[in-house]
C-alpha cells in the first residue's frame, strides 16, 4: 500500500497524466472519501487535457467545530481517520490516484477556574497521528496550522 499524502484543508490541484489525449478534452474527477472501511463519492468536479496533463480544482467543504472542555473532562477529540482519493476518467479510461488525508487548523482556548486566559503556560500536544508538538499558550491561545483529524491529548 502507497504513503498517504498529508494535504492541508484547502482547495486541492488534481492531476492526472494524459499523454496521447487531445488538448481541451474533458476529464472527470470523482472525488472518494474512505472512513471506517465504507467508501462514497463525495464530490465531482472536470477539467480539461492541456499539454499531457489532466487538471481540476477541488475545494472541499469544511465547517467550524468548537467545543468547551471542563477541566474534570479528558482532553480529547473523537473522530475516525477519513482517507480521500479521486478517479479521473477520460472517455471510457479510469486511473486511481494514491491516498491522502487532510491535515485541519486547530485552536485551543484555555481559561483557568476563574475564567482568566492561561498565559505562558508550557504544555504538550500529541495527535492521532502519534506526533507530538510543545508550546506555550499565549492569552490562553494555541494554534496550529495543519492537525490530524481525529483524537488529540493535551
Amino acid at each position: 500500500m502507497s504513503q498517504k499524502s498529508k494535504v492541508p484543508l484547502g482547495p486541492v490541484k488534481l492531476c492526472v497524466d494524459t499523454k496521447g489525449f487531445e488538448d481541451g478534452r474533458l476529464v472527470q474527477f470523482e472525488i472518494w472519501m474512505k472512513k471506517g472501511g465504507v467508501e462514497k463519492v463525495v464530490d465531482q468536479v472536470n477539467g480539461t487535457v492541456r499539454g499531457g496533463k489532466g487538471e481540476a480544482i477541488w475545494t472541499p467543504h469544511a465547517s467550524e467545530k468548537r467545543d468547551s472542555l471542563k477541566k474534570s473532562e479528558p482532553t480529547e477529540e473523537e473522530g475516525e481517520a477519513e482517507e480521500y482519493y479521486f478517479k479521473a476518467r477520460v472517455g471510457d479510461l479510469e486511473v486511481q490516484s494514491d491516498p491522502w488525508i487532510f491535515l485541519y487548523p486547530l485552536e485551543i482556548y484555555v481559561t483557568d477556574d476563574n475564567g482568566t486566559p492561561l498565559d505562558g503556560v508550557e504544555f504538550e500536544i500529541e495527535f492521532s497521528d502519534g506526533s507530538k508538538e510543545k508550546g506555550t499558550f499565549k492569552q490562553g491561545c494555541a494554534k496550529f496550522k495543519g492537525a490530524p483529524k481525529g483524537k488529540f491529548k493535551l
